[in-house]
């Protein structure tokens, strides 16, 4: 999801990697689940080579956030709004925001079912791949086009991918968020080059339509540096504020007025490790007119002070 659950005081907290499952219903007996992806103000998630040896009977949910699953080993199905796939080593199942699917896998010791499944944000990643135009092309067409295939074999390339997700897993500690970044950016980078190699993404497809939280989302990250609240956001909408207030929640789990801290904050951490600009400076960049408000905002979602920050972050650079 494009939510950053950046501190215990500003959001409830969970392991990385985690969701949250929640408005359980039945619909002609199956499981219709919204599971958001709690992301801890990173981009990107991933977790390596799971593996599953009793019953996998899968269930049906969704993500606000774009799924990317790679089989290792293991045997089933997918299912893929209409579509069903064979599940098998080296296929890669793209599951874009708000796709419900389901995946079942035939299990036991003999025959385990072992996945890497990675969560990110795609529009966290805009700035990133402009360098790479044409990888930056084709992960627009892999989250958002309406009738793009939802497996791709990379089987010639599995052996390269464990071999990048492998050193991913077992490089040194970032020592600080942007080269964290970094590091993240070049993960699906790889990705991008197996798909690129191995795979066909169709151009020619229709793209999908933005739902009302990713419309309001795409419009923060275009204007979070300005001053703007709800009202400008459910404005640019055409919505009411209430309404897009509820509707957010309801597709996101979480509330708007918390992303967009949320996304000032993570713009004003990059900028406090990365610049040489005055606090004050860092305020306006990031949307907040008044110093003495970002500084609050800073803490209550940091638990330090922004100078406080820059210090820790240049010192854990040394």
């Amino acid at each position: 999801m494009n939510f950053f659950y950046i501190k215990v005081r500003l959001f409830h907290r969970l392991p990385a990697a985690s969701v949250i499952r929640r408005n359980f219903d039945y619909n002609k007996g199956m499981n219709y689940l919204f599971e958001p992806v709690v992301f801890h103000g990173k981009p990107l998630i991933l977790g390596s080579r799971t593996r599953t040896t009793d019953v996998f009977a899968g269930f049906y949910h969704w993500h606000p956030c774009c799924e990317l699953l790679l089989v290792h080993e293991g045997t089933g199905s997918v299912i893929v709004g209409q579509k069903t796939y064979e599940m098998k080593p080296g296929r890669l199942f793209i599951f874009q925001p708000y796709q419900l699917h389901k995946v079942f896998a035939s299990v036991s010791e003999e025959t385990p079912y072992v996945r890497t499944i990675m969560f990110f944000q795609p529009h966290m990643f805009e700035q990133a791949l402009r360098p790479f135009p044409s990888r930056h092309a084709l992960l627009d067409r892999l989250w958002r086009k309406g009738e793009g295939e939802s497996a791709i074999d990379l089987h010639g390339e599995l052996s390269y991918l464990e071999h990048i997700i492998d050193r991913y897993n077992n490089r040194p500690l970032p020592s600080n968020p942007v080269a964290e970044e970094e590091d993240m950016t070049m993960l699906l980078l790889h990705y991008l080059e197996a798909i690129s190699l191995q795979g066909s993404v169709a151009e020619t497809a229709e793209y999908r339509p933005f739902t009302y939280s990713e419309q309001a989302m795409q419009w923060i990250e275009e204007h979070y540096a300005e001053d703007i609240g709800l009202e400008h956001i459910a404005e640019a909408l055409h919505l009411s504020k209430f309404y897009l207030s509820r509707l957010f929640r309801r597709e996101t789990g979480g509330s708007l007025s918390d992303y967009l801290i949320a996304r000032r904050i993570k713009q004003a951490c990059r900028l406090l490790h990365t610049t040489q600009y005055s606090v004050e400076h860092i305020s306006a960049e990031v949307g907040y007119p008044n110093v003495s408000y970002f500084i609050r905002s800073f803490k209550t979602a940091m638990g330090t002070t922004p100078l406080q920050y820059r210090a820790a972050a240049r010192k854990a650079g040394h």
